[in-house]
């Protein structure tokens, strides 16, 4: 029981997550005359992530809360 409600609560958080992101493209795009944020598939330094940042609070948003990894790119 107290497993299920755990992982509902992770759940949550990844939900909340998942709107916060939301929430920054769309501050990003009022910004930017409704264009989304660029992504170079291969180039380390273009990334939808990297023009996102200002509007996320963290970058811990990108990280599921029930992901048990130790490490994380």
């Amino acid at each position: 029981v107290f497993g299920r409600a755990r992982e509902n609560a992770r759940k949550t958080s990844c939900l909340s997550n998942l709107r916060q992101i939301g929430l920054a493209f769309l501050q990003y795009t009022q910004d930017y005359d409704e264009a989304y944020p660029l992504t170079s598939f291969g180039a380390s330094n273009i990334s939808w992530t990297i023009g996102a940042a200002p509007y996320l609070k963290n970058t811990q948003l990108f990280r599921c809360p029930s992901d048990r990894a130790t490490v994380w790119n």
